[in-house]
């Protein structure tokens, strides 16, 4: 299941839901305040470990939002 970045239309609140593909034409409502959700994009995310010699095992740099 993709994780979704969405923005409040409302109160501009950014928030992230897992969406089944069945489920990606309905509507998000804010968590915040209730209001309307415009979905942004597919969630970017960095996963970050430590391999034997001490170095990251996967993942660059930040997280990037695509909210700008």
């Amino acid at each position: 299941m993709p994780l979704y970045e969405y923005l409040c239309e409302t109160c501009g609140q950014q928030f992230e839901s897992y969406k089944r593909s069945t489920e990606e034409k309905k509507d998000e409502t804010c968590p915040a305040c209730g209001g309307r959700a415009a979905k942004m994009g597919i969630s970017l995310f960095t996963a970050k470990g430590t391999s034997p010699g001490g170095r990251s095992s996967c993942g660059v740099g930040p997280r990037r939002s695509p909210f700008g």
